[in-house]
């Protein structure tokens, strides 16, 4: 069983696309969350809008590991209204507390994911290191290239480093 794994949620496909380019970079198997019901076309969109502003839990299902003998755990999480995707949310709570490190890519239309960054941390009951936000945008255009390649590097190499925990993917970049 692998040591490491990389947890979305998907919607839309852009997070399935971020989850896709960190498996093939770093070789961490990946770990689905996908809704019981669908969220297709209008009343699946109103679904998203509803679950997000009454901080509701829907089901889900996940095909993956057991996160308890996880090393180290990446969470993908869109954005919606601001927050993290509530499937997403309903499944942190249920995993809380992570044994493991724990980091964080938040992918959003245009704002809220330092928001959704913390709500994971808040959730899980543990800082996600290193964090990323992107923009749906520059991962469809690979404007995301460079800024995912940083967080790869922190990732993977970040805890490794003397003197000191690995940054924040958003903060600052580490320097070679």
């Amino acid at each position: 069983m692998p040591d490491n794994v990389i947890v979305y949620y998907s919607r839309t496909g852009t997070t399935r696309q971020v989850a896709e380019d960190l498996a093939s970079r770093t070789g961490w198997p990946l770990a689905e969350i996908q809704d019981v019901r669908s969220r297709a076309g209008l009343s699946g969109d109103l679904r998203c809008v509803l679950d997000n502003l009454f901080r509701r839990r829907p089901a889900y299902r996940y095909n993956g590991q057991s996160l308890a003998t996880c090393k180290s755990v990446v969470v993908l999480a869109p954005v919606w209204v601001g927050h993290v995707a509530a499937p997403l949310r309903s499944f942190l709570h249920d995993q809380a507390p992570f044994q493991g490190r724990l980091a964080a890519v938040c992918v959003m239309a245009a704002r809220g994911g330092f928001n959704a960054a913390e709500e994971i941390a808040q959730a899980s009951g543990k800082l996600p290191q290193p964090t990323l936000v992107v923009l749906q945008r520059d991962v469809a255009s690979g404007a995301a290239a460079q800024e995912l390649s940083g967080f790869v590097e922190n990732l993977l190499h970040g805890a490794a480093e003397e003197g000191g925990a690995p940054r924040r993917a958003w903060l600052s970049p580490n320097e070679a």
